[in-house]
């Protein structure tokens, strides 16, 4: 005989709301960090600023002062039962710390050294549709007609934006070194997305971060840069402890990445991409016009509006076929027990 389970108590109700609401909060906060990265670097290059950074000393010192983060990370999530790591495992790790020092650290710095951060913070919209067509290439994922549209408009509004001098400091040479970072960024998520299925979620970012970091390091020894190191012990001042210490070392670094993970666990993937994007986006243009007074000409505003749209295009949800199923056999309950 079956008997139907009754529901759960409203507590149980609540707190799963309560845990949604606290997974989206922590995209959003992750959203900030994100968005304020374009406008960090833009304050400790300023000539005005004590540490005097350039866009080489600023991501060598950040990758070296980060490295102890990671290295902790990797020790605190390292799995009792590890799983054997295959020469092919060892080589996407290596394959994911190239792809996140040299590539994301380092081109985010030299494209914010010569671009505007408004400019930098517009194309991150390009994330999401390249991330799928990335993953339609090498992934085999199928790629939708609407997604397919989403990185057309988007490379429209790319650009439209790169093309455009009318905000203060932007470049076209600093606009494609951003989307040369934001293509890394992508091509990071999908080794990511392999190695996740594997091994635990944080400690893959403590490892690929620590090999990023080395390579950061590495970078700043041959070319004559490790003493840009010394910089952050040299100057304690506010700009330097709040925009490089607080922003770029603990909470964009590690700080994002564990909301993110905390996110992902009571919400789905297409939710966080969608709330850490537009949150990326309006925190980021918030504290370039704020704190930078940058000012969007119209050019730009047209370049948003490709871009945005491109962003909610490629993380519109699509319906998916349901199988076709046999009538006269209905499937089990999951809603039912044995009772005696």
């Amino acid at each position: 005989m079956k008997k139907p389970i009754e529901d759960g108590p409203a507590w149980a109700g609540a707190n799963h709301g309560g845990a949604r609401s606290l997974a989206a909060s922590a995209a959003l906060v992750s959203a900030v960090f994100f968005g304020v990265n374009a406008v960090a670097p833009k304050l400790l290059y300023a000539s005005e600023a004590a540490t005097g950074f350039d866009a080489v000393g600023l991501f060598v010192a950040r990758g070296v002062w980060s490295l102890p983060l990671f290295v902790l990370l990797a020790v605190a999530t390292r799995p009792r039962q590890f799983p054997a790591l295959t020469i092919k495992n060892a080589a996407l790790f290596l394959f994911c710390g190239i792809a996140y020092g040299p590539g994301t650290n380092a081109l985010s710095a030299l494209g914010a050294h010569v671009t505007s951060a408004s400019h930098a913070v517009l194309l991150l919209s390009l994330f999401p549709p390249l991330a799928a067509g990335l993953a339609a290439v090498f992934l085999r994922e199928r790629l939708s007609t609407l997604k397919m549209i989403a990185i057309v408009v988007g490379v429209m509004g790319a650009s439209t934006l790169t093309l455009s001098r009318s905000s203060g400091g932007a470049t076209t040479g600093g606009d494609l070194l951003i989307a040369a970072f934001i293509l890394t960024w992508a091509i990071l998520t999908l080794g990511i997305r392999q190695l996740d299925k594997i091994y635990p979620a944080l400690f893959v970012v403590g490892v690929f971060g620590t090999i990023g970091c080395l390579a950061l390091g590495a970078i700043g020894a041959v070319a004559g840069r490790f003493d840009s190191v010394l910089i952050p012990m040299q100057h304690f001042d506010l700009q330097t402890v709040l925009w490089f210490d607080l922003e770029l070392v603990l909470l964009l670094s590690l700080g994002g990445q564990l909301l993110q993970s905390m996110a992902l666990r009571a919400l789905d993937v297409a939710m966080v991409v969608a709330l850490t994007s537009y949150g990326s986006i309006f925190f980021g243009l918030v504290a370039s016009l704020v704190i930078l007074g940058e000012r969007l000409a119209v050019q730009d505003i047209i370049a948003a509006a490709f871009l945005v749209t491109a962003l909610g295009l490629s993380l519109w949800p699509e319906r998916r076929r349901r199988k076709d199923s046999n009538p006269a056999r209905p499937r089990r309950s999951r809603s039912t027990v044995d009772c005696k």
